[in-house]
């Protein structure tokens, strides 16, 4: 630890490796049908001011179709970019952090490094923002592990160096640790996917289609089995698709859950503008089965194409569009000044994610608590999914929101994948000797533990950023030695 009280690395090496993991169900997004993906591992080894090694440790799911939709790029290029995006963080972040530098300091140089880099070989901002973030994690991690504290005393006390006025003019003087609560949260709601394939009603599975696994497969079965509450629930701009489907959800909801439901819509970025999506949801309030159901619509999430979203044509009327719930950004929100730009557009908030980005969602938290000062709470910070997996995406992405003051975020990995059989049977034992609240056994695997609709996070709160546990490497395959063909996915 540094005399400023500040933790310092300098990073020496970074080292990628490689799992598969097969989802039980098809998760049906947007223009993408996900069967099976890459989770992506990062081994990042640092020094600290005396000299002594600390490895961190970072992951993702790289799934098709999200942080790029190019109808031109199919999975695997998807998949070729992202892991050439992490490569090109690695190179960011090893040139500015050669010597002891804050965490904060090293991402707030790497960060434009990496996207400027990206850019030039063809890379998306939100893919360029993946290659800077997945080592942002690994950093995080090891910086925790330096001062041999968790993820919430790093942000609390500021070993991180946060200065927020350097990111934003609005925030100079404003201190992260103002901004965090004094203790992490316990628990955190599930907001249960509800895909555009997924039934509704155990009697909507067909007889053919019952994995009989002991997992549900139904949002009924979910509610049941869970007490799940919070829903996020994906359209498709398609109103012949997407009446009968939000019917359906709701005729069930109201009739298990009435009165004690919320749920969120994401619209994928299948509108093209304000008009556009107005016309649809006017449908939608013109439809008397539907009339509950939308007053309990917390947000729609980017439901106009991140290449108009942020455009004066694009997002022209939003302001004036009040019958809409509060429409917020997150695939357009691929670099640290979007959200500004967003609210200044009518938008009313922003989702966080790993993959975006952990100081840039800290950093959304600070510009929207600025912006509520001044305009009466009008703005909110959502937390979604991109189908985290265990070990270290879910319990990382999760330790992060336990410093964020959300309540519900939105998960979906218990749905479509099910079970720990991706990981080793080291990984396995360990984790229920750290995790034992947040997992549970399960048959001769494991599953994410969830109780009256919640997760327990209390156990994230390790030294370093939210894991504690074995992270096996030696199970994986080292990315030089990985296919793509291991997948065995069908496009």
């Amino acid at each position: 630890m540094s005399d400023s009280g500040t933790v310092k690395l300098a990073v020496e090496s970074v080292s990628f490796f490689m799992r598969n993991v097969r989802m039980r169900l098809p998760f049906r997004y947007g223009r993408a049908c996900l069967t099976a993906a890459p989770l992506l591992h990062v081994k990042l080894v640092a020094r600290d001011e005396d000299g002594i090694a600390i490895t961190g440790t970072s992951a993702d799911m790289l799934p098709p179709k999200w942080f790029d939709k190019a109808p031109d790029k199919d999975f695997h290029r998807n998949v070729s970019d992202l892991v050439l995006a992490a490569k090109t963080g690695v190179q960011g972040y090893l040139a500015v952090a050669n010597a002891c530098r804050t965490p904060f300091d090293i991402w707030r140089e790497a960060y434009g490094l990496v996207h400027d880099a990206t850019q030039i070989v063809g890379l998306n901002a939100l893919t360029g923002s993946f290659g800077s973030s997945i080592i942002e994690r690994a950093l995080i991690d090891a910086a925790g592990k330096a001062a041999e504290c968790s993820y919430h005393t790093l942000v609390k006390r500021n070993l991180l160096g946060i200065d927020p006025g350097l990111v934003h003019d609005e925030l100079a003087g404003a201190r992260i640790e103002d901004a965090i609560p004094d203790q992490p949260a316990n628990a955190i709601a599930v907001r249960h996917t509800v895909g555009l394939g997924d039934p509704i009603t155990d009697t909507d599975v067909a007889p053919a289609d019952r994995l009989n696994d002991g997992i549900p497969q139904s949002v009924e079965a979910w509610i049941k089995s869970a007490g799940v509450r919070y829903f996020k629930v994906k359209v498709c701009a398609n109103l012949d698709i997407d009446k009968p489907h939000l019917v359906a959800l709701a005729a069930l909801l109201e009739k298990m859950l009435p009165g004690a439901y919320q749920l969120t819509l994401d619209g994928n970025e299948q509108f093209h503008n304000v008009a556009e999506l107005r016309a649809w949801y006017a449908a939608l309030l013109d439809t008397p089965e539907l009339g509950n159901f939308l007053s309990r619509v917390l947000l729609l999430e980017q439901p106009i194409e991140r290449s108009a979203a942020l455009s004066d044509t694009g997002a022209s009327g939003l302001d004036a569009a009040t019958e809409l719930p509060p429409v917020i950004i997150d695939e357009s929100d691929d670099h640290v000044d979007a959200f500004k730009q967003a609210a200044a557009l009518g938008y009313r908030g922003v989702s966080v994610k790993n993959c975006k980005g952990v100081f840039q969602g800290l950093m959304n938290r600070m510009y929207i608590d600025y912006l509520n000062r001044q305009d009466a709470a009008r703005y909110t910070l959502s937390a979604e999914d991109l189908c985290n997996q265990p070990l270290v995406p879910l319990q990382q992405d999760l330790c992060a929101l336990s410093v964020l003051g959300i309540e519900h975020a939105e998960r979906n990995g218990h749905h479509y994948c099910g079970t720990l059989d991706h990981v080793s049977h080291l990984e396995l034992e360990d984790c229920f000797k750290v995790h034992g609240t947040l997992y549970e056994r399960f048959g001769k695997s494991a599953r994410v533990r969830i109780r009256n609709g919640s997760l327990d996070l209390r156990s994230l709160q390790q030294p370093g950023f939210g894991l504690g546990n074995v992270v096996d490497y030696a199970d994986m395959v080292p990315l030089h030695d990985w296919e793509y063909e291991s997948l065995d996915v069908q496009e």
